[in-house]
């Protein structure tokens, strides 16, 4: 894993990473309720095209995306340690906020289609890398 990312660059693409995946749910939801797909399919585009870029920019390019999926024989003790406590935390995370969205999409009646299920299986899967980037201090 290379780290060579300051602090603060790897946080902002953490941050657009979040953002504009959040955005993109968010956009096809209203364009499917609303159905004025031609309005917003551009920022859709302008939205999958930063998330694109920010996620090869701060997972693929920094190998935070292969650390955080490497088998524990491929790390050494601080390795393990520093992935077990990221994974801890994210499924924390991921945890408390499945449940209030599921909550919110019950008490609102509102089905779950396959973009939202699509964008928490990333989520899941790009969380314990966000929480490395974000609090593991530069090499």
């Amino acid at each position: 894993m290379e780290l060579k990312k300051s602090v603060k660059n790897r946080r902002i693409g953490v941050i657009l990473t979040f953002l504009s995946l959040c955005s993109m749910v968010i956009i096809f939801e209203y364009c499917k309720i609303k159905q004025k797909v031609n309005i917003f399919i551009a920022i859709e585009i302008i939205a999958f095209i930063i998330f694109s870029a920010s996620f090869v920019l701060t997972f693929i390019k920094t190998g935070l995306w292969g650390f955080t999926h490497k088998p524990l024989k491929k790390l050494d003790e601080r390795e393990i340690a520093l992935t077990s406590k990221s994974l801890r935390y994210a499924y924390g995370i991921f945890t408390v906020i499945i449940l209030i969205l599921l909550l919110s999409l019950a008490i609102t009646n509102t089905p779950i289609d396959v973009v939202l299920v699509a964008s928490l299986i990333l989520f899941a899967h790009i969380l314990p890398a966000s929480i490395i980037a974000w609090t593991e201090k530069e090499i």
